[in-house]
């Protein structure tokens, strides 16, 4: 007889204490979630390793904190790489005709949270040690609402979260081009025109579409809808996704503001 694998032990032992909780289908991605921790939090702690050796002078001229930032935008980086064009690729491709938007569910997009949602998990904790409220309520509202996915509710639409981290990794290679001695460079320059495209492409424009299409959908009448959406769901959701897009618009004018200062305008001379 062939031994269980320990996703099929974790699996067996979880599922029903995670179905009373609402959330069944939770337990097959459980050894993802615990392994994506595991992943994330070990690319933070080889990045502490290696960092230093890569750039010496840089990090050996920095103070604790920001020795600690520049391992969380390595890590922040990955996981945008990763995370952002495959969740994009499921959310345009996914057939909305023959899908339910609302509580469908499918293993490999479940996979996909698995390791976002470990990610979230990780930033939170570590928004919550050496950054701001801002940054720490976004990671906290972002795990809150990856959690309703295995119920499974907006599994789909939910992604726009995920394609929002689109324009992440430019904004981790401005960051580590400031601590590189490269503020100003034209590669800087180059490396923010990508930022603010695509950031006001993937957060302002079409995570404003989505974050709207989400709350309409949930406030839609009920018999659109196949199964019964609990109010205190409408709610999180409606003021999550504003809260969220507030956050959005907050931070790219501070981007805005950042940028110019690298790069004041030259003035003209008569």
């Amino acid at each position: 007889m062939a031994r269980a694998t320990l996703s099929e032990t974790v699996h067996t032992y979880s599922a029903p204490y995670l179905a009373e909780l609402g959330l069944p289908y939770l337990a097959p991605h459980l050894v993802t979630v615990i392994r994506a921790i595991l992943f994330w939090f070990s690319l933070q702690f080889l990045s502490a390793g290696v960092s230093p050796l890569l750039f010496p002078k840089q990090l050996n001229s920095m103070n604790a904190t920001k020795r600690v930032q520049w391992d969380m935008h390595f890590v922040a980086l990955v996981h945008s790489v990763i995370v952002a064009p495959t969740a994009l690729y499921i959310w345009a491709t996914t057939d909305r005709n023959t899908t339910d938007m609302v509580f469908g569910y499918d293993y490999y997009t479940g996979q996909l949270y698995a390791l976002s949602y470990g990610y979230f998990i990780w930033d939170t904790i570590q928004s919550l040690r050496y950054e701001g409220l801002q940054f720490f309520v976004h990671g906290a509202l972002a795990t809150v609402a990856a959690t309703l996915v295995w119920h499974p509710f907006l599994m789909y639409d939910g992604l726009g979260i995920l394609i929002w981290e689109a324009s992440t990794p430019f904004l981790n290679i401005h960051w580590f081009m400031d601590k590189l001695g490269m503020t100003g460079s034209k590669a800087q320059l180059i490396n923010a025109g990508f930022l603010l495209t695509s950031y006001v492409v993937m957060r302002l424009i079409l995570g404003v579409y989505i974050s709207y299409s989400i709350i309409t959908m949930l406030w839609a009448p009920a018999e659109l809808h196949k199964h019964h959406i609990p109010l205190l769901w409408k709610l999180f959701y409606t003021l999550g996704l504003v809260t969220l897009n507030t956050l959005n618009y907050f931070w790219f004018s501070k981007m805005v503001q950042a940028i110019q200062k690298r790069f004041p305008k030259k003035q003209k001379t008569t």
